[in-house]
Formats: C-alpha cells, structure tokens, sequence
C-alpha cells in the first residue's frame, strides 16, 4: 500500500510550509511580491536623491543671496552654475540672474515659481505609484483571502467531511494573502506619507528661498545704480 495514500488529512496540513502556501496563491502573492520589489526600488531611489537637498538649498540661497546683496550678480551666476547639478534651488534661481534689473521683482517672482514647480514635479518622481500601491494591495489580499476560503470549502464538499484539518490549508494561505497585502500597504503608506510631507518643506524652503533672492536682486540693482 502507498504510504502517501494513507497520510491523515492532520499530517498533509502539517507539512505545508509558508512557502508551499505563497505558491499556491500565486494569483496574489506573486502581484504582491512584484508590488514590494517596486516600491522598495522605488524608497530607494527618492531617498538617493533627496539626501541632503534642505541643506544645498539653504547653503545655495544664502551665498547667492550675499553676493545679489553686494551688487555681486556675476559672482552669484557662478555659483549657482557650479551647484546646478546638486541643488534645486540653483535650478531654479539661475535662469533668473540675467533677469535682474531688467524685469520687474512681480515678474521675477512668477517665472520662478513656474521653475519652482518643475523642481517640485522632478522631487515627486514615482511616489505616486507608493500611494497607488498603499490603496490597492489591502484588497489584493482580500481577494486572496476570499479565494482561499472558496477552497476551503470546495475541499470540504469533496471529502464530504468538515474539521480543522481539511481547511487548514485553505485558511492558511487565506491569511498568508492577507497579511502579505496589509504588509506591503502598511509600508507603501508610511513611506508615501514621509515623501509627501519632505517634498512640501523642500517646497517651502524653496518659495522662500526665491523670494529671498527676488528681494537681494533688487536691493543688489540698487547699490549697482548708486
């Protein structure tokens, strides 16, 4: 007799391992897993770029504000060419140096905002898609949770026997589907939540940085003119 055929429905169940339980509910767990892999690269990627952008904001404004105070503007262009590559706020001041003392400050403060904005749009990226994920993988694992129950059930009408033992496997990998979903939501939803709350102060050191620098142009055209 094959000892296999005569295995309890207790010793099938106990030899089901979390992994045997993710590949059964591959319809969700594998989305699921996919979903963590991106938003992860994703983390990774923003926190990368955002690394020390308050600082080079705060440093770029006050140097280029100092030397717009002095009536220095060549010397404020140069350093804001040299930090282009580093620093929003050089990105966004610059195009405005030739503009000093030639356009009004209403004038200067609207072009810059409109620079303002691209900066901003350039820091989101792909947090969008952190949200997205944080919205949708809850009901992603309910959907698995409702498909193992399906089998569970389906697996009691077919022995035509109930007991913990026939549904284990159905209401385990219900649960695995469940928690990986509330797992991947729970950390979609922090991270999205800390982006979106470090790009609005990297936002606001940005709007009052370029005012700043609107006023030190226009009193740095004054001292010129004396």
């Amino acid at each position: 007799m094959d000892p296999t055929a005569a295995a309890s429905p207790e010793s099938v169940a106990t030899s089901i391992s979390i992994i045997d339980l993710v590949r059964n509910g591959w319809y969700v767990t594998y989305p699921l897993i996919a979903m963590s892999v991106m938003i992860t690269s994703i983390m990774i990627e923003r926190l990368w770029i955002m690394r020390g952008l308050a600082g080079s904001i705060d440093g770029v404004t006050e140097s280029a504000c100092a030397s717009l105070a002095a009536g220095d503007a060549a010397g404020a262009g140069a350093t804001l060419q040299g930090a282009m590559t580093t620093s929003p706020a050089a990105r966004v001041y610059a195009p405005l140096v030739s503009l000093l003392g030639r356009t009004s400050a209403d004038d200067l403060l609207e072009y810059g905002e409109r620079r303002r904005l691209d900066e901003v749009r350039r820091l989101k990226g792909s947090i969008w898609l952190l949200g997205t994920v944080a919205a949708s993988a809850p009901f992603i694992g309910l959907l698995g949770t409702v498909i193992g129950i399906i089998k569970s059930f389906h697996q009691m009408a077919v022995m035509g026997t109930g007991g913990f033992a026939v549904v284990a496997a159905g209401i385990s990998e219900a649960l695995v589907a469940t928690a990986l979903g509330l797992l991947v939501a729970i950390l979609a939803l922090l991270f999205f939540n800390y982006f979106q709350v470090r790009i609005g102060n990297l936002d606001t050191q940005l709007r009052v940085g370029l005012g700043r620098f609107v006023e030190a142009g226009a009193a740095g055209s004054a001292v010129g003119e004396r």
